[in-house]
C-alpha cells in the first residue's frame, strides 16, 4: 500500500473505500480514524498501515501496551 505515488495517509473517504464501503459504514470509519489517525487542522487521517494492519487482521499491534482509549 505504501508504493510510490500512493498516498501515506488517507481521508476518512479513502478509509471506507479501501477496506470496502459496503462493509464499514461511516461511524465506523470515523471511530477508527479518530482512534488510530491523525487531525491536520480539520481534517483526519488515518495512516496507510492502520488500513494494511485491518486488512491482514493484525490491528492489535497497533495498540501501545498500558494506553487506555484516547480522550479529549
Amino acid at each position: 500500500m505504501n508504493a510510490p505515488g500512493r498516498a501515506r495517509l488517507l481521508t476518512v473517504a479513502e478509509l471506507r473505500e479501501a477496506l470496502g464501503p459496503d462493509k464499514v459504514g461511516r461511524d465506523l470509519a470515523y471511530a477508527i480514524a479518530r482512534r488510530y489517525g491523525v487531525r491536520l487542522g480539520k481534517r483526519l487521517l488515518v495512516p496507510s498501515r492502520v488500513v494494511e494492519a485491518i486488512l491482514e487482521g493484525r490491528l492489535e499491534e497497533l495498540e501501545t501496551p498500558g494506553m487506555g482509549p484516547r480522550g479529549r
